[in-house]
Parts: C-alpha cells; sequence; structure tokens
C-alpha cells in the first residue's frame, strides 16, 4: 500500500513539473495558462474550446442497427445503481411492415455501463398478442421493475391491449406478465408507483391511459403487485380530442393526471383523484395555446407532470411542462400549483433561445428529486442547421421553476430520418432524478440512416446546489474542491453574495473544457456542486467560477 501511495505522489508531482516546465509556452498558446506558485489564473481570458470539448459523455444503451425509439427508465428506489431503460424496438423488421417490440437493457452502476439489450418475450401473453408497442419503466419500493406496453394481436395491428411485465431480479429478466385492459383499443398508456411511505396507498401501480374503444382519459391500478388491475376509471370528462396522458403520485396518495386535449387549441387539462383512483373531480385547462406543429416527421409531443415529495419548503408542489407554438415556433414551458391542483401558476418559458427565432423544443419529460430539484429533458434544434436535427438538452432548477440552468447534453447532434410511416421517430423521451442521480433517455440517430439508438448521458452534478445556510456571503468565492486529489467524485463549493448568472467548467492541463458543471442562474448563498471524473483520466485539471462581475479558477488533481 505505502508503495502504491508513494507512486501516486511521485505521478503528481511529476504531472505538475512537467505541465510548470510548460507554462510560458502555454501561457501564449492557451489563455488559461496557470500561475504554479498559486492556485489561481493570473490572466484568465476567452477559452480555448476547439479541440472537441467534451462537456457531456453519451452512451448508446440499445446498440442495435435496426431503429429503437420512444424510451423510458427508471431508478431502483432499492438500489440506486440498478436502472432499467425499455424503448420501441424494431430489430425484427421495420419496412414495409413493422415487427413492433420491446426492447430492454439494466445498469448496475447507476447507468455508466448497460447489459447487452434483450426483447421482451411476447408469447407470455394469451390470445395471440405476439407484438408489443410504446413501453413505460416503473419500480416499486422492493426493487421489482415493471414495464407496461400496448400489446398487439398479429401483424395487422387488431386488438390493443394494455399490459404489464414484471421482474423479479432487477430488470435482469421479465418472467412475468399480466394483462391489464382489454377493451378493443387502448393507446398511449403511463405507468406509474406510488412510492411514498405517508401514503395509504404505498406500492400501488397505476395506469393512465387514452381508450379509443372506451372513449377518454382512463385509469387502471394494481394493489397486489401487478398481479391483478382494476375496473378502468373515467379520468377525464371530455371522452375525444385527447390524447398523451402522464401520471404522478403525491406523498398523500392524491393522483395527479395531465393530457393534452386538441379539439381546436392545444389544452393541457389537468386532474386528480383523492380517494386511491376511485373516482376523479372536473377537468381543469391548465393552459391553452397554438397547437405545436413544424415538428420533424410530424412526431407529438405532450405534456408530462411530477410533484415535490421533499420535506422541503415546497413539498406537494405539482409541475407540468409542455410544448407549444404561442411564440410561433415550438417552446417548453412550466406551470406549477402550490395548492394540489387547484389554481395553476401562469406558464415560464423554460428554453433560454431566442423568442420566436424559428428553431423547436418539443418532447419535455419532467423529473423531481426528493431534495425538491427540478429537470427538464427535452430535445432542441438551436444549434443546428435544419430543424430536422436535434440536441438533447436538460434544464435544471434548484428554486421552485423559477429560474433554469440549460445545457445540451448531446455531444452529437442527431437526423430524425424514417424509413417509413410504419417507424416514425417516436412521440416522447423520459427522464428519471433520484437524490444525486439523473438518467435521461432520448432517441438518437446520430449513426445515420434509419439507425435510432437509444442514448443515455453520463451527468455529473444534477447534484442539488446547496441550501443557503446562516447569513447570505458578503462577497464571491471560489473554494477549494473537496478531497484533492479525488477519485473520481469531488464538491466545489462557492458563495455568491446576490442571485447571479454564473457557469462552473472544468478544464484539463491544455485550457479546453472537458465538463460544464453548472450554467445559470443560481440564487444567493453557499452552494455545493458534484464533480463527477469518471469519464476523464487521471491528471491535473483546473476548475473556473464565472459571473458577470467575478472571476477565480483553481487547480484539482484527480488520480485512478
Amino acid at each position: 500500500m505505502k508503495t502504491l501511495i508513494l507512486l501516486a505522489l511521485v505521478t503528481i508531482l511529476t504531472t505538475s513539473q512537467l505541465f510548470a516546465q510548460s507554462t510560458a509556452q502555454e501561457r501564449l498558446k492557451y489563455p488559461l495558462a496557470l500561475d504554479m506558485k498559486g492556485q489561481t489564473f493570473r490572466d484568465p481570458g476567452p477559452v480555448n474550446t476547439n479541440p472537441d470539448p467534451l462537456v457531456f459523455f453519451n452512451i448508446n444503451i440499445s446498440q442495435n442497427s435496426a431503429p429503437q425509439n420512444e424510451p423510458s427508465v427508471k431508478i431502483s428506489r432499492k438500489d440506486t445503481n440498478r436502472v432499467v431503460a425499455a424503448w420501441r424496438d424494431f430489430r425484427y423488421g421495420s419496412d414495409p411492415t413493422a415487427n413492433r417490440r420491446v426492447g430492454y437493457s439494466y445498469s448496475t452502476n447507476g447507468g455508466l455501463t448497460w447489459a447487452v439489450s434483450q426483447i421482451l418475450d411476447s408469447t407470455m401473453l394469451p390470445g395471440g398478442l405476439t407484438r408489443n408497442s410504446d413501453p413505460v419503466v416503473t419500480v416499486d419500493t422492493a426493487g421489482n421493475f415493471y414495464i407496461a406496453v400496448i400489446a398487439i394481436a398479429g401483424v395487422s395491428g387488431a386488438n390493443l391491449t394494455l399490459a404489464v411485465y414484471k421482474s423479479t431480479n432487477a430488470g435482469v429478466t421479465f418472467g412475468q406478465a399480466f394483462i391489464c385492459s382489454q377493451t378493443g383499443t387502448e393507446d398511449k398508456e403511463w405507468l406509474t408507483t406510488d412510492l411514498s411511505n405517508t401514503s395509504p396507498f404505498l406500492n400501488s401501480l397505476y395506469i393512465s391511459w387514452t381508450s379509443f374503444s372506451l372513449g377518454g382519459i382512463k385509469l387502471t391500478k394494481s394493489t397486489n403487485s401487478g398481479v391483478n388491475w382494476s375496473t378502468p376509471s373515467n379520468v377525464s370528462d371530455q371522452t375525444n380530442s385527447v390524447q398523451g396522458s402522464d401520471i404522478c403520485i403525491s406523498k398523500n396518495g392524491q393522483i395527479n393526471v395531465v393530457w393534452l386535449g386538441f379539439s381546436t387549441n392545444a389544452d393541457v387539462t389537468f386532474d386528480r383523484s383523492t380517494n386511491g383512483g376511485t373516482s376523479f373531480q372536473t377537468d381543469i385547462v391548465v393552459s391553452t395555446g397554438e397547437f405545436p406543429n413544424g415538428l420533424p416527421n410530424d412526431v407529438s409531443t405532450f405534456p408530462t407532470i411530477a410533484v415535490d415529495n421533499s420535506s422541503g419548503p415546497r413539498s406537494g408542489w405539482l409541475y407540468i411542462a409542455f410544448a407549444d407554438n404561442r411564440n410561433g415556433d415550438c417552446d417548453i414551458f412550466l406551470t406549477k400549483s402550490t395548492n394540489n391542483g387547484v389554481n395553476w401558476s401562469a406558464p415560464v418559458r423554460v428554453n433560454n433561445d431566442p423568442i420566436g427565432n424559428g428553431k423547436l423544443q418539443y418532447w419535455p419529460t419532467i423529473a423531481v428529486n426528493e431534495t425538491g430539484n427540478l429537470a427538464i429533458l427535452f430535445m432542441d434544434t438551436r444549434n443546428t442547421t435544419s430543424n430536422t436535427m436535434i440536441e438533447a438538452y436538460i434544464a435544471r432548477s434548484y428554486d421552485g421553476g423559477t429560474s433554469f440552468t440549460s445545457e445540451v447534453i448531446s455531444t452529437e447532434p442527431s437526423p430524425t430520418a424514417i424509413p417509413g410511416s410504419n417507424v416514425r421517430f417516436g412521440d416522447y423521451i423520459d427522464l428519471d432524478y433520484k437524490g444525486v442521480r439523473l438518467v435521461p433517455v432520448w432517441t438518437d440517430e446520430r449513426a445515420g440512416g434509419f439507425n435510432m439508438d437509444i442514448f443515455t448521458s453520463e451527468i455529473d452534478e444534477l447534484l442539488a446546489s446547496g441550501e443557503v445556510t446562516g447569513n447570505l456571503p458578503t462577497a464571491y468565492s471560489l473554494g477549494q474542491n473537496y478531497p484533492n486529489p479525488f477519485n473520481p467524485s469531488t464538491k466545489i463549493s462557492f458563495s455568491l453574495p446576490t442571485a447571479s448568472e454564473i457557469k462552473l467548467e472544468v478544464y484539463n492541463s491544455l485550457g479546453t473544457i472537458v465538463k460544464t458543471v453548472a450554467s445559470g442562474s443560481f440564487p444567493a448563498g453557499n452552494h455545493s456542486l458534484s464533480f463527477n471524473a469518471g469519464s476523464l483520466p487521471s491528471g491535473v485539471y483546473f476548475y473556473r467560477l464565472n459571473t458577470a462581475t467575478f472571476t477565480e479558477t483553481k487547480k484539482m488533481i484527480l488520480i485512478k
């Protein structure tokens, strides 16, 4: 052990000596040269970002040359290292005859690596339901994973049935399957679990969906781990022109459902149940806007909902993220309710590109972790030459949706080409947020052709900024990371005397950005963010905090 420590120290010293020897040349070549006598850059100037800056590390989950789309993901609440993702998979045929199946994979290290993808065994369902589509993943407190699907009889697409697959081995296999509703034509389901220990309905499973055969948005529940499901109850008052529901459960057991009404405009509509889904109240139109149009290949975009089940000051707040064209092109908006869905705030625009610039943002999906921090994943064309080229973005809020950071997490843009109307590009993406871990999943066609894959990203922080403690700081400051040296995670603290637009970035020894830890508006106070260097090699790195009036940079050392 002593030998290993000595070698590590020699490595650190050697790296520092080599860097010091090249300081004069590097100061001329890169504006971020370090004064090795201190811990700050003497003359921080424009940053060299040309040599392929690595902001996030993208991971291909599906790893298959056929089209995969409409992904869903869930982190285990029993062991947060276990994650399951599922998607619509066309590896058995896409054009001209689509063979819709559901693929899935699991991770044992929080989403950094994934098992070889598999296909759900559709022969487990009776009645000739040989194909599956529209997967949604959830988990219960025991660590059992569930995937809801629309099961299809044969090639014709008849008998659209709502069904659930269950895994009792943390997502490795799904050995059980149950029919939930079979009234004729079920579509666009969403699945969730009541995970609150304070709820009288703990571990109940809920599915909301559109039933074209019964008319309107419906809900069914299971109180015995997916084996049996209740008779569908009515959610929407309207029985037609409704689609794309999403569902979340408050910690008191209240069921919250949102969907899109489109008889004339794009009506974001909400309803709730306070009796475990037996009945719902009167629908509330939360927001009305111009229907989203201009999206590539006629994809649809639907609202999503999440609830703050923390014990913090915003406990019980509901958030709805949606997209519409009220500004002339498709934008992402957020509205919130502080009284269990009775009243809703005026929508706030989430994406921070210029208003009315003709660029598109769509497919928002929202999550709130147990400390009350928000994350919204969406697709965005702001940086691309055509609105048929998209990138994945994350917007985060630490103040209840008042302000947002906004960061692109795709390392490459994706086309949106489709092999035919049988496949399309899908209608949704997904993310889950648990503690310090956020796992997004999106459809990505960077490989070219019609090779849609399911991608995720290593997201370092998405650890919240620290709460304000004691008196507000009187000056800006950037703290030394701790621990230092580190492997692979460390915390970076900073203080803001007033609310500020900040950017916290990490650079390698050449002055190239390797990570954007945080970017956006932060409230006044003392903050602490976590930086995970799991995808970076050992060496000396530098982190810099920028505000409108303050800049400071410090050194840190990664040893693996």
